[in-house]
């Protein structure tokens, strides 16, 4: 998903909020994110954004 396909009603979180919720640090967290386990978007300065509602979608399969 590109950063202009981002709908304004979504709710994003960065990394470190991601991280906090799930109880991670921040690496493993951009591990998720590099392996599939978690869907992000990347920004056009290189970070990640995560989707509140996609946050616990995978993580645990």
């Amino acid at each position: 998903m590109s950063v202009s396909a981002i709908n304004t009603e979504d709710s994003f979180l960065t990394t470190a909020q991601a991280a906090k919720a799930l109880n991670v640090s921040v690496a493993t967290l951009k591990k998720f994110v590099l392996y599939g386990r978690i869907k992000a978007i990347k920004t056009p300065g290189g970070h990640y954004r995560i989707r509140k509602k996609d946050l616990f979608e995978n993580i645990y399969k």
